[in-house]
């Protein structure tokens, strides 16, 4: 007989599909979230729910704090859960664990945690709030599940508990999906005529954290011929940044688009870049590599655990100009110019989904 899950998440992004369908189909699983899209980022919601193996149950805070805990109180007591599955230290885990101290339940609580190495060993944490609900907190869980192994092993030597599960998809299903895109891809490569051109792309939000001006000098500064700068994404500093290349034609800006029309981005660009000064853990790079991109990380990104280095990639100082551009022109070096016909690249991740859960699901179950 399985088990009996109850997911208490505040909501299901692109990146975590997989994650909770593994989860439901290993247990008898009950998916509760509290929102029904991403607050920093707006995707077509019913296109991740088409793609879910279960009907989650939502629980929003729509009528004040009060009612949005008794949703969280009464699932936990009609459903009855074996296990709960809850995400970082965040309120719902406070009343988990306040429920289960005060009804004397036996259930074991385990949370999703997506700190980075840079936020639990220098205390770069977003907020003071999660650093003190983080201590608070660790010991009434029994076990955490951390994105990065060094955050795993850090929590496993302060606290005996942590395990390791990147934000990372299944290979054989984004693969056959980029396989299926690449007719949208060609049509980019026809309409920014790239033949012949080599592709550095980011892919994000256009705020101070992910540090977007300091790989566009980088840029700059390489000049690298017949090479374009495909930038993906919108956000507060979307003026500022165009004003920087205003009337250069080696820059692409391509709004902020999602689903096949970004992920046929990673069928074009050789080279992708994740230079943030500030990342819980960027499941861009997943992405990026699954569509064969050599990928310059942020060491202070979660991600860059994905980063083999100098064969899928390498793990960049977001703050050291001189080595990002020396590292950028080798990059350049080592890509070969886009082709007509577009083929499907080699896949460069490292680590598989399906090993990770495995090694994952066996240590806490």
């Amino acid at each position: 007989m399985k088990k009996r899950l109850l997911v208490f998440h505040p909501v299901i992004a692109p990146y975590r599909i997989d994650f909770f369908n593994e989860f439901y189909r290993r247990f008898d699983t009950l998916v509760c979230l509290f929102q029904r899209n991403l607050v920093t980022q707006k995707f077509d919601y019913s296109k991740i729910e088409e793609q879910l193996n279960f009907t989650p149950v939502y629980i929003e805070n729509k009528k004040g704090l009060f009612h949005w805990i008794k949703g969280i109180v009464g699932q936990l007591r009609v459903f009855k859960p074996n296990v709960v599955l809850c995400s970082e230290f965040s309120i719902a885990t406070l009343v988990i664990v306040l429920y289960k101290i005060l009804t004397f339940k036996r259930f074991r609580i385990i949370s999703i945690v997506d700190d980075s190495y840079d936020m639990v060993s220098v205390n770069n944490y977003f907020s003071w709030k999660h650093k003190w609900a983080a201590k608070i907190l660790m010991p009434f869980l029994d076990n955490i599940i951390n994105v990065e192994p060094r955050v795993a092993k850090y929590y496993q030597q302060k606290y005996g508990k942590g395990v390791y599960m990147p934000i990372i998809v299944d290979d054989e299903r984004a693969r056959e999906r980029l396989q299926r895109i690449l007719p949208i891809s060609q049509e980019y490569v026809t309409k920014y005529k790239l033949v012949g051109k080599k592709i550095l792309l980011f892919v994000g939000r256009f705020v101070e954290l992910k540090n977007l001006p300091f790989a566009i000098n980088a840029f700059l500064k390489a000049n690298i011929k017949d090479s374009v700068f495909v930038i993906v994404g919108d956000g507060p500093e979307k003026e500022n940044i165009q004003k920087m290349v205003q009337n250069r034609n080696d820059f692409i800006f391509t709004g902020r688009v999602e689903g096949d029309f970004l992920y046929a981005w990673y069928d074009i660009a050789q080279i992708f870049t994740l230079q943030s000064t500030r990342e819980a853990f960027g499941a861009v790079t997943n992405e990026a590599l699954l569509g064969g991109c050599y990928c310059l990380v942020s060491k202070i990104a979660g991600s860059n655990c994905l980063i083999r280095e100098n064969i899928n990639g390498n793990v960049i100082d977001p703050y050291d100009d001189e080595q990002y551009v020396e590292l950028l022109e080798k990059a350049f070096e080592k890509v070969k110019p886009i082709k007509d016909p577009l083929i499907l690249r080699n896949n460069g991740m490292c680590e598989k989904f399906f090993d990770c859960f495995e090694n994952m699901f066996n240590q806490i179950n």
